[in-house]
């Protein structure tokens, strides 16, 4: 064992634990300072992404809304006169075919009675077919009335 010094030799060991703190301390900070550049490079670059997918997202939203608005206001405006057509279209429709069925079945049904129909000016006249019809009188309810009597086929 050495005797003599130990002042200096507790002072040189203080010196370089101090030494070493000191170099500790400078690394820690040197990290935490490191850790916290990375970490607020992080945070603006978390910010940044957020802050440009949200407008791109308000963005593709409203594009959409803007569009379906468009196309709600078009069906607004097209919509009605489309209605009135549609239905003039359906009355018009129902009005012929039920003139062409009506002349269907008139001509049909007096043809087979065996009558012809002539119309003319503000008259209509039936002519009767005499192999297959015959005038009569005949009563209804004790009334004399005047009678078509037809012969089927």
């Amino acid at each position: 064992m050495k005797t003599g010094k130990p002042t200096r030799l507790s002072e040189k060991l203080n010196a370089d634990m101090d030494a070493i703190r000191q170099e500790h301390a400078d690394l820690m900070a040197s990290q935490l300072e490191s850790f916290r550049t990375n970490m607020t490079s992080i945070a603006q670059s978390a910010q940044t992404t957020i802050k440009t997918d949200t407008q791109r997202f308000m963005e593709q939203n409203r594009n959409w809304l803007r569009e379906l608005t468009s196309q709600a206001k078009d069906c607004v405006v097209i919509s009605p006169w489309m209605i009135l057509w549609i239905a003039v279209s359906g009355i018009a429709m129902m009005m012929l075919a039920s003139l062409f069925w009506t002349a269907v079945m008139t001509r049909s049904e007096i043809e087979d009675m065996g009558l012809t129909r002539i119309t003319r000016d503000n008259h209509t006249w039936l002519i009767m077919d005499p192999d297959r019809t015959e005038l009569q009188t005949c009563t209804l309810a004790r009334a004399p009335v005047m009678c078509l009597k037809i012969r089927e086929r």
